[in-house]
């Protein structure tokens, strides 16, 4: 038996517009399992040992905590960021709103880098000039960006102990 349904024009309008978008949100498993989605995969765990979150692993490139981690990333090591808009000549024309950078190496070495510190707790957001880490019972600091840990001693020592967070 057939039914009719009579919808408005603006019905109409909003279920197209429904279909565009659930269109342009999906992630295929062709996507899904592109090397696009196997990088931003292994961004995401870093950012979660790095920054301690719970991005998930799914390799979608469109979560705003893999977005604002990426370019939270990025500014820290202060890099330039670069947010794609669609007709910028350097971004596919489906990365609207991402977030990246042209220094490519720069910002995979400055990861390769943090990645070999991650064995112990570090703390980025303490204050706008230094890094610290704590790894093997003993604390380090270095200048933002540098990743070049100098373990602490003394006066500095005792800081560290008693105002920074791990």
């Amino acid at each position: 038996m057939k039914k009719t349904i009579r919808l408005t024009e603006s019905d109409l309008i909003r279920l197209v517009n429904k279909v565009i978008n659930e269109q342009t949100t999906t992630f295929t498993p062709e996507m899904l399992n592109s090397p696009k989605a196997q990088d931003t995969k292994s961004w995401a765990q870093f950012f979660n040992k790095y920054y301690k979150l719970q991005i998930p692993l799914d390799g979608r490139w469109d979560n705003p905590d893999y977005i604002n981690s990426m370019k939270r990333y990025i500014e820290e090591k202060k890099l330039p960021v670069w947010v794609c808009k669609k007709g910028d000549n350097y971004c596919p024309e489906d990365e609207d709103g991402q977030t990246t950078t042209k220094d490519l190496d720069g910002l995979y070495n400055a990861r390769k880098n943090d990645e070999s510190n991650l064995g112990g707790k570090i703390n980025t957001t303490n204050d706008g000039s230094y890094d610290y880490k704590f790894s093997n019972g003993k604390y380090y600091y270095t200048k933002k960006g540098q990743n070049k840990w100098i373990e602490a001693k003394g006066k500095g020592l005792e800081s560290i102990k008693t105002k920074v967070k791990f």
